[in-house]
């Protein structure tokens, strides 16, 4: 049987990461009425650590004490930690719909981060794309703001969270062309967020359920070993394996994938405008991908594939 070249596979995790991601910020918020913003994360990112860290401890692959690992860690409280942290105290404020449309905004801007911090070679189709998921966007959130469906100080928490993780899908792809191993990065960036998250639960107070009903529990379960465990170490896998520029790209899907989670997990109602605009954004994420057939794309990918950073291996202990 034929295995997965390297970048098909990091298009795959990618794939999965921003799935299990996207849903999850719907789960999260099914948890708010239940518990405090820091209280959530504090279980999630610390939950997710232990597993990660367990895990590693049993592999006999835990991280050396190094200047780069401790980057790793300062990594993690910025994403996942301020992340998270902006955007479950968005989500708290606002609608789950829109909540899945401000994420379409991360693909206009890791590209242009990733040019101008690594100099990434990067094809016109890609800010063209964004473009036209921005205009998704906008068809959306207009009209929900114009029905009163969503909080405008909500809306800003939730965009300063999308700003954190654009830059942190650049900062990640640095990290992870390194000899650092992906699982490991993850780990420490998960520590990370732990870190942040504690420091936000011993700001706000603690507050959770005395005794959780299945369906809290299940939320908690999945945000914990789904959201952050599986997530994390696909969104590191990915990382080191292909372009910044695609890796903010497929956030694109987040309006689609999170609208859907919002219908099954909180009822919302998708309206013709909400239909139109997920429609609009997911052409602007075809539309890379189909310029990449073309003879020019294709021969763009190949000089970005050589200018980009190659993954290295770490060597084995």
């Amino acid at each position: 049987m034929t295995s997965l070249s390297p970048t098909v596979a990091g298009h795959l995790a990618q794939l999965l990461s921003i799935t299990v991601w996207t849903s999850g910020l719907i789960v999260q918020k099914t948890l708010t009425p239940a518990a405090s913003v820091g209280s959530i994360l504090l279980v999630q990112l610390a939950g997710a650590a232990a597993v990660l860290w367990l895990a590693l401890a049993l592999a006999g692959r835990l991280p050396a004490l190094t200047r780069r690992n401790l980057v790793n860690v300062a990594w993690g409280l910025l994403a996942p930690g301020l992340v998270l942290i902006f955007g479950l105290a968005g989500a708290a404020r606002t609608d789950g719909v829109s909540v899945s449309m401000i994420w379409g905004l991360v693909p206009l801007v890791g590209p242009v981060l990733a040019r101008l911090i690594l100099r990434e070679p990067l094809h016109w189709s890609f800010p063209v794309g964004g473009l036209v998921g921005l205009l998704g966007l906008i068809v959306i959130t207009l009209d929900r703001q114009r029905l009163g469906a969503s909080d405008m100080a909500g809306n800003l928490l939730v965009f300063a969270g999308v700003l954190c993780a654009s830059i942190s899908h650049v900062i990640g792809r640095f990290l992870n062309t390194g000899t650092v191993p992906w699982y490991q990065t993850a780990t420490l960036q998960v520590t990370g967020a732990a870190l942040a998250a504690g420091v936000l639960a011993a700001l706000t107070g603690w507050r959770l359920p005395a005794s959780a009903d299945p369906a809290t529990l299940a939320g908690f379960l999945y945000v914990v070993f789904v959201m952050t465990v599986v997530n994390f170490l696909a969104f590191n896998f990915a990382l080191g394996r292909i372009q910044a520029a695609w890796v903010s790209l497929y956030v694109s899907l987040a309006p689609a994938i999170g609208t859907l989670a919002a219908v099954v997990l909180l009822g919302s109602v998708v309206r013709p405008a909400d239909a139109l605009g997920i429609a609009i954004i997911v052409a602007g994420i075809a539309f890379p991908h189909l310029m990449r057939l073309t003879p020019g794309g294709r021969a763009h990918a190949a000089a970005a594939s050589a200018a980009a950073p190659q993954h290295r291996r770490p060597p084995r202990r």
